[in-house]
C-alpha cells in the first residue's frame, strides 16, 4: 500500500488473520444452521423422538468446542489462531502504529482521515497514543481465555483424551454461544486494526437454497 512501510511481521499478521477469518466464519455459519434446523423442529410440533436429533447436538456441540479450543491456543511459534496473533501483538504493539492504521485508509478525504483517527483513539490507542496500547490487547486476550476456559477443558478431557476420572467439566450450549460471540468480537477489532476492514456480519450467506431438502421426504415409499 503507498506510503506504508514494509513490515514482515505485520504481514505475516495479516495472513494469520486471513486463515482465522475462516474459522470464525466457520463458527457462525455452523450455529447458524444448527439454530435454523432447531427452529424448524420446534416450529413443526408433531415431529416424533429420534436418535438423529441427538446425534446432530452431539456432532455440533463437538465440532464447535474443538474449533473453539483452536482459537484459544496460545503457541506463538506453531499455532495460528486468534489467541496467538492477539499474543505476538501484544508482545510487539510498536508495530501497529496510529500512522500504519490512518495510511490504511485510501481515501484522502479529511472526513476518512479524521474518522480513522478517531477509531484508533477510542479503540486502540489507550493509554499510548502512538501504537496500539499492549493493555488492551492483553485485555483482549484474557477475555477470549476466560471465555474458552471451561470449554477447553471439556475437550481435552471429554472430546480429545478419556479422562481416567471420567467425564467433568462439561461446557454448556450457553458456553458455546458466549465463546462464539466473544471470537466474533474480537474477529471484528483485529480485523479493523489490521484492514481497517469492517464486517456487518460474521454468517455466511449461501448462495443456494440450502433449505431446500428439507421441503420433501427423505425416505420414499417404494424403497
Amino acid at each position: 500500500m503507498p506510503g506504508l512501510r514494509r513490515d514482515s511481521k505485520v504481514e505475516k499478521w495479516e495472513r494469520d488473520l486471513e486463515n482465522i477469518k475462516n474459522a470464525v466464519l466457520g463458527l457462525h455459519h455452523n450455529r447458524n444452521v444448527y439454530r435454523t434446523v432447531g427452529k424448524i423442529v420446534d416450529d413443526n410440533g408433531t415431529l416424533p423422538p429420534s436418535h438423529f436429533f441427538n446425534y446432530a447436538q452431539h456432532t455440533y456441540a463437538i465440532t464447535q468446542c474443538a474449533a473453539i479450543r483452536r482459537q484459544a491456543e496460545v503457541y506463538p511459534s506453531r499455532v495460528v489462531s486468534l489467541a496467538s496473533l492477539l499474543a505476538e501483538i501484544a508482545d510487539e504493539p510498536e508495530r501497529m502504529t496510529r500512522e500504519r492504521y490512518i495510511a490504511l485508509h485510501e481515501d484522502p478525504d479529511p472526513y476518512f482521515q479524521e474518522l480513522a483517527e478517531k477509531i484508533f483513539t477510542e479503540k486502540f490507542a489507550g493509554d499510548v497514543g502512538n501504537h496500539i496500547d499492549p493493555a488492551i490487547v492483553e485485555s483482549d486476550l484474557a477475555k477470549l481465555r476466560d471465555a474458552a476456559e471451561t470449554i477447553e477443558k471439556h475437550t481435552d478431557r471429554n472430546i480429545a483424551h478419556a479422562d481416567r476420572e471420567g467425564a467433568k467439566a462439561l461446557a454448556t450450549f450457553g458456553e458455546i454461544d458466549t465463546a462464539i460471540d466473544v471470537i466474533g468480537e474480537l474477529f471484528r477489532k483485529y480485523a479493523l486494526l489490521l484492514t481497517a476492514a469492517g464486517w456487518a456480519t460474521l454468517e455466511p450467506v449461501p448462495q443456494e437454497d440450502w433449505l431446500a431438502v428439507f421441503r420433501q421426504p427423505w425416505i420414499r415409499q417404494d424403497t
